[in-house]
């Protein structure tokens, strides 16, 4: 079944699901064709569902049984978007308070690979742990320190992240100290954590109107309501 998903969708194609899959924290166990072959096989389940449990034939039951597809297919990628976007809010939290922890290092006076190396034995586990631990033993295996930094914002895809990375290239390109420069980078995560928290605040309000207009309000009004009308009509009736 991968073999035959794979055929149908293009390399290109492929390709940017590869990289979403890696953005997801799936890669490398489960690839572009695993993913495919899933979609499909979570649609057949879905289909043979349908004509199992329906009692409609015909026309009718081929609709049935192409919805249900649809909606099986559509299953695993409802739930790709969601891991996407609580990993994406998780990276974001855990930023600050790591590059804060660099800085400490940095600033105490050591190397930066030995702060990193602190920082992630420190650090709650999590994301970004993860992708700095693959960090660090892409570079005890040779890689360079600036390219498996860039490989992790590349694979993470957080605009935060990326500016940080950016900016320790640059510095270690320039000659520039690093202590500095992180220190700035975690100054300006952690006031645009807490943009992001006020900005979740204020929307807050706006999502609860519709909870409070469908949901409490007419039961409040039928617990007030109930009581007057049930004495107008004893009162109204001869």
């Amino acid at each position: 079944m991968a073999a035959a998903t794979t055929a149908c969708a293009g390399a290109g194609w492929r390709h940017r699901l590869d990289a979403i899959l890696e953005q997801a924290g799936l890669d490398p166990h489960v690839q572009a064709r695993q993913w495919l072959a899933l979609a499909c096989l979570s649609a057949g389940l879905a289909a043979l569902f349908a004509l199992a449990v329906t009692s409609a034939s015909g026309a009718t039951l081929l609709w049935q049984a192409m919805a249900a597809a649809a909606a099986g297919a559509l299953l695993p990628w409802l739930w790709l978007r969601d891991r996407l976007f609580r990993r994406r809010n998780d990276l974001l939290r855990e930023l600050p308070g790591y590059l804060d922890l660099l800085t400490l290092g940095l600033e105490a006076g050591c190397a930066f690979g030995v702060a990193l190396q602190l920082t992630v034995m420190r650090s709650a586990p999590g994301p970004l742990r993860r992708a700095m631990e693959r960090a660090l033993q892409e570079i005890r295996a040779g890689r360079g320190r600036s390219e498996a930094l860039l490989r992790v914002a590349q694979r993470l895809r957080v605009g935060a992240l990326n500016e940080a990375v950016a900016a320790i290239v640059q510095a270690e390109a320039t000659g520039v100290s690093l202590a500095p420069v992180m220190r700035a980078q975690a100054v300006r995560a952690t006031q645009e954590r807490f943009a992001r928290a006020e900005k979740r605040a204020m929307e807050a309000p706006v999502k609860m109107l519709a909870p409070l207009v469908l949901c409490i309000f007419p039961c409040t009004f039928i617990v007030i309501g109930f009581p007057i009308a049930v004495r107008l009509f004893w009162g109204a009736a001869p």
